[in-house]
């Protein structure tokens, strides 16, 4: 599954919890473009986005079967 994130959260992203059963992908551009980072399943987060380079810059969103790595 992948989207764009929507509107309200777009590009205000500071911090990041996955609540679901898969991994995600979040990506710096529309369409998956770009840097991105993966946030593991089930509870995982990324609690600053600054140390890699996406605060505030996210737009969007992959959800993945496979593990990050």
């Amino acid at each position: 599954m992948a989207k764009d994130l929507p509107s309200a959260i777009r590009d205000r992203g500071s911090s990041i919890r996955n609540n679901s059963d898969r991994t995600a992908h979040v990506h710096e551009k529309r369409n998956h473009a770009d840097r991105w980072v993966c946030v593991t399943r089930s509870g995982g987060s990324l609690h600053d986005l600054r140390g890699y380079h996406l605060n505030d810059q996210t737009r969007s969103l992959k959800i993945n079967r496979n593990d990050c790595g």
